[in-house]
């Protein structure tokens, strides 16, 4: 039997740590019987009280952080981001004694924002979800992540971007210690349509209808590059594709071209440091690729119709719309 040490950070993802266990609970027994036969996990502690997740729910350990070599795997799942720290001292420092000890880690949903900050991602390649991708790279410039991967598996570590990924992860575990029978039988049960592999791709926002994988990955590599955006003939030999391909492929599948939707991320992600208090016009068009505030003023203005008036984005003229 396989075992699995759960950390939950404050304010933990409860979706990303429901799907993981489940997977393992209905992948290692037959049926839904909820025996522990072929995996087994615990919820280690800090004090033995209550970890309270991002949703209220609150889940009481079933184990404490000093049982250091009980398990197989250590599976930290993070929480929100703007909360300060996530694991108390002692479990951080537990962390880092299971890494030192040579047991696998496994970071779900923000899960890798932990793992970096202790200096357990320096030399590996972590998955992390588009909509954290640029505090990730923000905080973490050193550590190859990206955005693109459902989840990650680098030598004895495993990053997940979190949501269904998490299944999907456990899926992959499931399948390289069990088969891939097992695993499917997990997903059946959890209805979801098939078990995605490390090729699959996470849905980008703000064209999450792309279907077409050439403009999904376009879109992925346009989302990590923002601050200094490629050229359109850099993203197509990033992709092994032609720019005449790359064009009709953008065409069919979102009906706009790559250098629209590109400027369109770019205006979005200016739309949202905006919102930030404090964010300056100059600091925003900056991190979004623009060289001056005149240019991010009147691009705005000629794609979106209307003109900025302030310092903001979110400030518009009303009237010129």
């Amino acid at each position: 039997m396989s075992c699995f040490g759960i950390l939950l950070a404050r304010d933990f993802t409860h979706s990303a740590f429901a799907l993981f266990v489940d997977t393992l609970r209905l992948a290692g027994d037959e049926g839904d019987r909820s025996r522990r036969v072929s995996y087994d996990w615990r919820v280690l502690g800090d004090a033995g009280l209550p970890i309270r997740s991002s949703c209220g729910v609150e889940v009481l350990p079933t184990g404490a952080i000093s049982d250091r070599h009980t398990f197989d795997r250590l599976v930290v799942v993070g929480g929100l981001l703007d909360r300060g720290g996530q694991l108390s001292s002692r479990m951080s420092a537990f962390v880092v004694h299971a890494a030192n000890s040579g047991i696998p880690l496994v970071g779900l949903c923000t899960g890798s924002f932990i793992l970096a900050e202790l200096g357990l991602l320096d030399g590996y390649r972590c998955a992390v979800s588009w909509f954290h991708i640029h505090a990730f790279r923000e905080r973490f410039p050193h550590i190859d992540s990206s955005a693109e991967a459902l989840f990650m598996l680098d030598r004895d570590r495993a990053t997940c971007s979190g949501g269904v990924g998490a299944a999907d992860l456990a899926a992959h575990l499931v399948t390289a210690d069990l088969g891939e029978q097992p695993a499917e039988k997990a997903s059946r049960i959890l209805l979801l349509d098939r078990i995605r592999g490390v090729r699959d791709l996470q849905p980008a926002e703000p064209y999450a209808h792309a279907r077409s994988t050439v403009v999904r990955r376009a879109l992925l590599l346009m989302e990590g590059n923002l601050q200094t955006p490629l050229g359109i003939a850099q993203v197509a030999q990033r992709l092994g594709v032609s720019p005449r391909l790359l064009q009709r492929q953008f065409a069919a599948d979102i009906g706009i071209s790559p250098l629209r939707a590109y400027q369109e991320l770019r205006l979005r992600r200016a739309e949202s440091l905006a919102r930030t208090p404090g964010r300056d016009i100059r600091d925003i068009a900056m991190d979004t690729g623009f060289e001056q505030p005149g240019q991010l003023r009147r691009t705005f203005r000629r794609l979106r119709g209307y003109r900025l008036v302030s310092t903001t984005i979110d400030r518009v003229d009303e009237a010129d719309r």
